[in-house]
């Protein structure tokens, strides 16, 4: 396994952030917060205790991932596309966070909304993160004014409706793509 960050491809400076503090039991609809932070030029999140913008990639199969707070041993992304049916120019859904139990995780399952897929996007450098559970469904950061850092964070992410057999492209103000770097460990 290894910790990664998620970086919006249209706002270079801002960072996927999941505040786990309030996941403390399982939750139906989820909870916790699932927003963006700024990083200034020439940062970039890194592994440390209390860093909400870094996520231990835990693979699940070969296509199929989860990713968990480093913060929290027991709280996972979560995506909710099942209201996701069409285009909205403001997006749809929920994306929080799900808790686990110590020692369990989520597993590639029908209607499992911790597991997700990247989808390349061909000639590019970035990636696209698709529900598994809602295929149709990929997550969305609008990280529009995300220009300074908050403690809280800032920005909004939810999810983006589209077709089967089409997917983001790389292209000026798409929000459904982003770039994935592995992040060191400091000693």
């Amino acid at each position: 396994m290894t910790n990664i960050w998620i970086r919006s491809a249209t706002n270079f400076f801002a960072f996927l952030r999941m505040d786990t503090s309030r996941v403390t039991s399982f939750n139906g609809a989820g909870s916790g917060t699932v927003n963006c932070q700024f990083y200034g030029p020439g940062s970039e999140p890194v592994t440390a205790p209390g860093n909400d913008e870094v996520f231990l990639f835990v693979p699940l199969s070969d296509t199929a991932f989860a990713l968990r707070s480093t913060v929290s041993a027991h709280a996972y992304l979560r995506m909710d596309g099942s209201s996701v049916t069409e285009f909205n120019p403001a997006g749809s859904g929920t994306v929080n966070c799900q808790f686990y139990a110590q020692g369990t995780q989520p597993q590639v399952a029908p209607g499992n909304d911790e597991v997700f897929q990247f989808v390349p996007i061909p000639n590019s450098p970035v990636v696209a993160i698709r529900s598994v559970a809602n295929p149709t469904a990929y997550l969305r950061m609008n990280a529009a004014g995300v220009n300074s850092r908050q403690g809280n964070g800032s920005g909004i992410v939810n999810c983006q409706f589209y077709a089967r057999g089409t997917h983001p492209q790389w292209a000026p103000g798409n929000l459904e793509v982003f770039y994935i770097s592995a992040v060191p460990t400091l000693a």
